[in-house]
Formats: structure tokens, C-alpha cells, sequence
């Protein structure tokens, strides 16, 4: 049974969201009020959906898909979130965590909500209430499940953060547009096969082998899309189909891959219409909340005048269509300046990045159009739109007013001992080498710099261990230098004792042949670190110990990386390898934009600089929800020994902890959930 929900300040339980703003009879005698108090229930549970016209489980919050928040900046944001999930649905990691994408979180960084990092994740059956101050830039954000890859099933949502005062932009109205990809089965299922050998001389009748997650089966505009834009349109609609190749579809026994085929009168099943009217200005805030698809969204004959990224403010930059990384948000304004009528609304995949994935298309309607007819122009395919150049993306410009302490605006956030946002100059730096290294266990994973970090390791939280010993780090590195992993990790998914090796980026050499351990970067408060993260080939480094085979994986993929408990500059992109000599003169150290996602484009680096003002433990990693899973992260260590004491009331640790590099071989699974269908 269900912990009974309460709301204190609101009237009845069905009221879901309620701000306290308590007065007394004679409100002149009283102590002027604290920081207002706005309140959430998060009751999770699962229900069946169709976000593409395809009827499948998902996770819910109050009954609600992809549920929306907001809160004024300065507030104190509380949200109790209830975990009802059933015991039989599979999870990769137990229970489930929120994440405030985005949010800095300082002074509150025991509930950014990473599962074991800061928390133990919220078992089911069982409540935790995220209770901090919101002092965070006014903007566009998110929030999502951190604990597994529950956000692909639909746990995340929109995050709003109003300003105390006035807006910095002038619009007459607000549109949100989040963006997500959608698959026709649990993110879990998909999962269990990425930890099976990739090395088919390894693979067993009992480990199962390797695959893909693939493409999605839809991209999704406000959770509304159509899974049949991946396949021949029929009937009466008359738009041309995008090209695209779903090659893996998973699908429930007894059930075609093409039915539900899609009607009006199928749950769920529409286009996406955004309805604005004629004359009218409008701030559009986009959010790729996804798990696999770096989109282009372009509004048919409209150009959008980019105006912040990642919720700070940014010069107005004109373009046709915005390229959006996963993790990433724009905020852009959209002129209805055309002839009353429908235009197309298309989230195409960007060029060259996922070949054959879907598109998704909604509907930009003005008021007093055909509300029943699509636009008449051919859609758009992926391969019409460029993707950005670099030229594009070094637009994305702070504001002069932003870097002079004498023009700063009221209520922006800013570092440590900043007056302003001009970047200060870096006393640190760390070069970070990305590939995918086949270990010796077979199990291909995503490393830096020849780590690739997982999850759950001491089944405690990171941080609390750390705060307690901050002399942890270097002990156990001084005996883990070497080594690939644990001998009998291949045989383990649960435990609570894995012995975890170690690594330092403390300027000491990277390990020599991949290892799966944890990276850490430890910083002492006041540090202001360059990061130049490089994209190498998949085999480098020594990442493939197979002769012959090994030498020919150098595959390379683009990257959305997301850090968190900071924002940061982002000075730089560029193409091959860097060299500090030649690529450190391009830095942008004059109005670089201050972000907290970034992307590391195909055969390429991007480097960033963040100060390191928050104690903590904070992660940085790959946003491809597949690619974190897989070890793509590492963490900043800053002072930990200075974080605040940890709450009385955090989620209690389960009794054992499941590993994400276990193997979940098919028996595991069929003997943990049963002979649901996860297993394939």
C-alpha cells in the first residue's frame, strides 16, 4: 500500500500543486514572510499510453505523461515524490531518483538527485520529499528520473523557473515544445542487451548476446507524435513520408508491429498543434528531453530568433531552423507574421547523426485556419536541413550586459565571487579522451580517458563517503592504476561489496588499456578548470583486443554532454585532434555563452571552463541516455569534506544494489521479473 500523501497548506488532496503564501488576520504585526513555498505530489505509477498511436506501459506522475512544473525564482521548491511503481516493473537500478536538470543546486547538493551519487534511490512503497531553495537563473529547465533510464519511459517533464521581476524579453505569449523520441518497449528491456557480450567468441546460450537499442520508433512534439511516419502512409492522407528505416521494432506477443494502425479515435494519436495568432510575438521554450535524437526544429516559412540557451540570456541570433542536443533547451521568439494558415512543425533528426531515425511533424496553426486540415507543402526530410557548422554555434554569444557588473540585470545567478559573467581565467586544466573500449569480459562500453565509470558501486552514497573520508579517493587509487575490472563482476548483478577500482585525473597518466572503475576529478573550492573533451576513434587508446577485428572499430558518434551543479563557458569547438599550442588562441574569453549542456561533434573537441564554487560530488556525462548507462561519465570531487551534513530523512539504501555492468543474462532476468517480455 501506497504511503498516505499529505498537503500541507492546500485545501483537498486533489489539489496537486498549491504555493504557500500564508497571512495572518493582522498581517502589519507579523515577521515579514519567508521565501514562499511551492509544492508538488509526484505519485508515480505505471499506466498504458499511446504517445505515437502505439499503446504501451509507461510511467506516470498523478496521471499524468511528461507532467509540467514551475516555480519563481527564490522560492523554495518542495516535491514528495510517492513510488508506486509495481514490484514487476523492471528497473536496471532499484527504486527511482528526480533530477533538476540544469539547476546548480548549491548549497543543496544532497538532492540533485543522481541514484547513489548524492542519494540512494526512493524504493518502492516508500516516499522522499526534495525540499531547497530555488536560486537558479529565471528559464527553461527539466526535470528526470537519474536512477536507470526510467526517463525514457516517461518519467521527466518541463521545468519552469519565473523571474521575481520582470521577464528580459518582450512577447506577448509563451509556447512550450518538448521534444522526446519514443520506443514501443521499456527502456529496461532495451537495456538488459547492451551489457551481453559484444564479442560473439564470448557469447553463450546463458549471457545472450550484444544489440543495439536502435532507432526510435517516433519522435514525440509535447508527447503527441505518429509511429507510421516510419512507414507508408494510407488512406486519405496525402503528405509524402519521411524516409526512415526502423529496423528494430519490439513489440508485445500477438501484436503486429503495424497495428494499433493509426485513426483519430486511437488514444492519444494526433498531431501536435501549436496555435498562435496572427500579429502576435511568442517565446517558444524548446526542451530535448530525449534519449537517443539530436534534433533540427524548423518552423515551415518562420524563421526563430534564438534569445538564451540553457536558460541564460543570449545575443538574438536569427535562423531557420535550431539544432538541439539532448539535455539541451533554447528559449527563441517566432513572429506570426505569415498568412493565416497551417504550417508544418518538423523535428527532424539532424543530418548524418542517426541515420534512418523518424522525423517527428506537428502543426504551427494560426487561429482561424482549417483546424482539421494539414498543411499542404511537402514535409520536410532530414537530409534537406544542414546541420549547424561551427559558425553557427559560435554565435551563441553572451550578452554585453551580462559581463559588466555595472549592467548586470537583476536576479541573474552568477559563480563564485563573480561580479559579473566574464569568465575568469583558468588555474586547471584536464583533457579528457573519449572512446569505446571492448573490455576482456566482451562487454563493449563508453570510457574517458580510458575509464569507463559505473554506477551503484559501494551501494552508498558517493557523496556521503566522501564527506566523511575526504583522504578515500587517493588511498584507493594508489592500488587500482592497472587492471581492466573485478575478475567476478562478469558473475555478479546484485551485491553490496564490489571491490570498484579508482582513477584520479590528478595529472597523473591515463590507465594504459581500458578499465571499468571510477574517473574522479578531485577540486578544491575556488578552481576554475578547462576541460577540452576530444572525440577519438572507438578502438583508441587500446579500446579493442581483438587482432585484426579490433583494428577496424574506429567509428566515431557526436556526443551532448550535460554537467552538473554548474553551468559553464563554452570557449571553443573544433575539428581533429587539439593541440593546446595552436587551438588555445581560438578561445572565445570575451562573451562565450554560459551553458550547462554542450555537444562533442563527430571527429572533433569542444572545450569548456567552469568555476569550481559548489562542494560536492558532480557528474558529467554523455547525455545519450544508452551512452551514460554504458560508463560514459566521470566526476568532480570539489571539497567534499566542506558539503553540508546530509539530511536525517534521505531514502534508505536496499539491502543489495544492482550493478549496471552486470550481465543481466536472460535467466536473471526471467528470474528477478518473470516472463513479462523483458527478457528478449
Amino acid at each position: 500500500m501506497a504511503a498516505v500523501k499529505s498537503m500541507t497548506g492546500c485545501i483537498a488532496l486533489a489539489v496537486l500543486h498549491c504555493i504557500s503564501l500564508s497571512t495572518a488576520a493582522n498581517p502589519a504585526a507579523q515577521a515579514p514572510l519567508g521565501p514562499a513555498i511551492t509544492h508538488y505530489d509526484f505519485d508515480v505509477t505505471v499506466g498504458k499510453r499511446s504517445p505515437d498511436c502505439f499503446e504501451k506501459d509507461v510511467i506516470l506522475v498523478n496521471g499524468e505523461y511528461h507532467k509540467q512544473i514551475e516555480v519563481t525564482q527564490g522560492n523554495i521548491l518542495e516535491v514528495t515524490v510517492y513510488n508506486d511503481l509495481p514490484s514487476t516493473w523492471p528497473l536496471v537500478s532499484e527504486g527511482i531518483s528526480v533530477h533538476w536538470h540544469g539547476f546548480s543546486m548549491n548549497g543543496a547538493e544532497w538532492y540533485d538527485g543522481v541514484g547513489y551519487l548524492a542519494q540512494c534511490p526512493i524504493q518502492a512503497g516508500t516516499n522522499f520529499t526534495y525540499r531547497f531553495q530555488v536560486n537558479e537563473q529565471p528559464g527553461t529547465y527539466f526535470w528526470h528520473g537519474h536512477a536507470g533510464n526510467e526517463k525514457v519511459d516517461g518519467f521527466t517533464g518541463p521545468l519552469i523557473v519565473r523571474p521575481a521581476g520582470p521577464e528580459p524579453f518582450t512577447y506577448d505569449e509563451e509556447r512550450i515544445l518538448f521534444l522526446s523520441d519514443n520506443y514501443h518497449t521499456s527502456a529496461t528491456a532495451l537495456t538488459f542487451p547492451l551489457n551481453r557480450p559484444f564479442d560473439a567468441k564470448k557469447q553463450t546460450n546463458e549471457t545472450g548476446g550484444w544489440d543495439w537499442v536502435a532507432v526510435p520508433q517516433a519522435i514525440t512534439l509535447n508527447s503527441h507524435g505518429f509511429y507510421g511516419d516510419c512507414e507508408l502512409l494510407q488512406g486519405t492522407n496525402t503528405a509524402i513520408p519521411p524516409k526512415c528505416n526502423v529496423t528494430t521494432q519490439w513489440v508485445p506477443p500477438g501484436r503486429s508491429k503495424f497495428l494499433p494502425y493509426a485513426a483519430g479515435t486511437n488514444p492519444g494519436c494526433k498531431r501536435e498543434n501549436v496555435t498562435v495568432e496572427a500579429g502576435k510575438t511568442y517565446r517558444i521554450r524548446m526542451i530535448n528531453a530525449g534519449s537517443l535524437a539530436y534534433l533540427s526544429v524548423c518552423f515551415a516559412d518562420h524563421n526563430v530568433t534564438i534569445v538564451a540557451a540553457d536558460a541564460y540570456p543570449t545575443n538574438p541570433l536569427t535562423v531557420p531552423c535550431v539544432d538541439i542536443n539532448l539535455g539541451q533547451r533554447y528559449d527563441v521568439l517566432l513572429k506570426a507574421d505569415k498568412p493565416v494558415g497551417n504550417y508544418w512543425l518538423s523535428a527532424l533528426v539532424v543530418n548524418a547523426t542517426r541515420t534512418g531515425s523518424p522525423a517527428g511533424y506537428g502543426v504551427l496553426r494560426y487561429a482561424g485556419a482549417n483546424a482539421s486540415a494539414l498543411p499542404s507543402d511537402p514535409i520536410l526530410q532530414p537530409e534537406s536541413v544542414p546541420a549547424w557548422t561551427f559558425g553557427t554555434v559560435s554565435k551563441i554569444t553572451l550578452p554585453k550586459e551580462y559581463l559588466d557588473a555595472s549592467t548586470l540585470p537583476k536576479g541573474t545567478v552568477l559563480p563564485l565571487n563573480q561580479s559579473s559573467l566574464a569568465p575568469p581565467n583558468a588555474t586547471k586544466t584536464l583533457l579528457v579522451n573519449l572512446t569505446q573500449p571492448l573490455l576482456p569480459n566482451g562487454q563493449l562500453r563508453w570510457a574517458l580517458n580510458n575509464v569507463a565509470t559505473f554506477g551503484t558501486p559501494s551501494c552508498l552514497p558517493t557523496l556521503n563517503l566522501l564527506r566523511n573520508d575526504p583522504g578515500l579517493m587517493a588511498r584507493d587509487a594508489q592500488r587500482t592504476r592497472v587492471g581492466d575490472m573485478p575478475a567476478d563482476l562478469a558473475a555478479k548483478q546484485m551485491g553490496n561489496d564490489l571491490n570498484v577500482p579508482m582513477y584520479l585525473e590528478d595529472g597523473s597518466p591515463s590507465p594504459a588499456m581500458p578499465m571499468a572503475g571510477q574517473d574522479f576529478m578531485p577540486l578544491q573550492k575556488g578552481d576554475v578548470v578547462d576541460v577540452i573533451l576530444q572525440n577519438l576513434p572507438a578502438n583508441a587508446n587500446g579500446g579493442d583486443y581483438r587482432p585484426g577485428v579490433g583494428a577496424n572499430r574506429t567509428a566515431q558518434e557526436q556526443h551532448p554532454f550535460h554537467m552538473h551543479g554548474h553551468h559553464f563557458w563554452v570557449l571553443a569547438y573544433g575539428l581533429g585532434t587539439f593541440n593546446e599550442a595552436a587551438n588555445t588562441s581560438s578561445f572565445n574569453t570575451a562573451n562565450p555563452p554560459f551553458r550547462d549542456s554542450f555537444t562533442i561533434f563527430k571527429n572533433g573537441w569542444t572545450a569548456i571552463r567552469f568555476k569550481a564554487d559548489n562542494p560536492g560530488v558532480w557528474i558529467l556525462h554523455c547525455h545519450t541516455d544508452w551512452h551514460l548507462f554504458m560508463g560514459q561519465k566521470m566526476y568532480f570531487a570539489t571539497s567534499p569534506e566542506l558539503a553540508q551534513p546530509p539530511p536525517a530523512d534521505l531514502p534508505t539504501c536496499p539491502n543489495t544494489c544492482m550493478y549496471n555492468f552486470g550481465p543481466f543474462s536472460p535467466s536473471f532476468v526471467r528470474a528477478k521479473w518473470g516472463s513479462t517480455g523483458y527478457s528478449t
